[in-house]
């Protein structure tokens, strides 16, 4: 691509990210004057790299901008930039461990982020390990990205593999009452002895992408539950917020979305 097409593009893209319905070839050709055949391309570049969509009324509509999360496991680096001093934050507030989780296409969860506290004792994981949503708070929050056949489709293979011995109606339940709530408590996690409390990261088209998760020692956290829930919550909407949720959906954050600054 010369230096002008890669121009073009990133003004499509700037000016894609501004509008909040999708938007037709023409109204790009009209909007910046380009050859329509170079606009052509320049759009379809966009959708062979996921960055937009082709819509059945044959519309664009923006999918993500560079570094946001694209398919599960890609483009993580707009989310990081976004969520490590909103996370930071929140462990200097909470004083306890704190992560940032993603699913990947396997159904894996995987942590991205991972900052611990200045504190004596205090919870560390390995997030080399792969941790299945099911067994965990994260997990919880991110199944509920999936449509119900997807859930079921994990129920499944989780009981398949032998690794899950629940039934879909109750994890779907489970998943339901935390999408509804805005967070999910585990009170003991599958490491014994810690808990912790999760929250989503939603993107520019509402849906939940990733999540944040306080952990530390089962009875700290348990103790604890009033004051880092809001904390929880306000760091989730800002993360969110700066992810661009809000402006292409009109899907409301949930009670985060009141979120104020944090604040100590």
């Amino acid at each position: 691509m010369s230096g002008r097409g890669a121009e073009r593009i990133l003004q499509i893209l700037e000016w894609m990210a501004s509008e909040t319905e999708p938007v037709s070839f023409v109204q790009v050709v009209a909007a910046f004057g380009f050859p329509k055949s170079s606009t052509l391309d320049l759009l379809r570049i966009l959708v062979t790299g996921e960055y937009a969509e082709k819509t059945p009324d044959g519309r664009y509509r923006l999918l993500r901008v560079p570094g946001e999360p694209g398919r599960p496991g890609h483009g993580y680096g707009t989310l990081l930039r976004h969520a490590d001093p909103c996370m930071r934050q929140a462990v200097e507030i909470t004083r306890e461990s704190g992560f940032v989780a993603v699913l990947t296409e396997d159904r894996d969860i995987r942590y991205i982020l991972k900052i611990l506290p200045d504190r004596e004792i205090r919870y560390d994981r390995d997030v080399t390990v792969a941790r299945r949503p099911h067994q965990v708070s994260s997990g919880i929050i991110l199944l509920g990205s999936l449509t119900q056949d997807e859930l079921r489709d994990y129920v499944t293979t989780e009981r398949t593999s032998g690794r899950f011995d629940g039934s879909f109606e109750d994890l779907a339940a489970q998943v339901e009452a935390a999408r509804t709530a805005g967070f999910q408590i585990t009170a003991v996690g599958i490491v014994e002895g810690a808990g912790g409390m999760a929250a989503p990261i939603r993107g520019r088209d509402g849906k939940i992408s990733a999540a944040i998760n306080i952990a530390g020692p089962a009875h700290r956290i348990a103790d604890e539950v009033d004051t880092i829930e809001p904390v929880l919550r306000e760091t989730a909407a800002a993360i969110s917020r700066a992810m661009g949720a809000g402006t292409n959906t009109k899907q409301p954050l949930g009670k985060a979305s009141e979120g104020k600054p944090l604040t100590t």
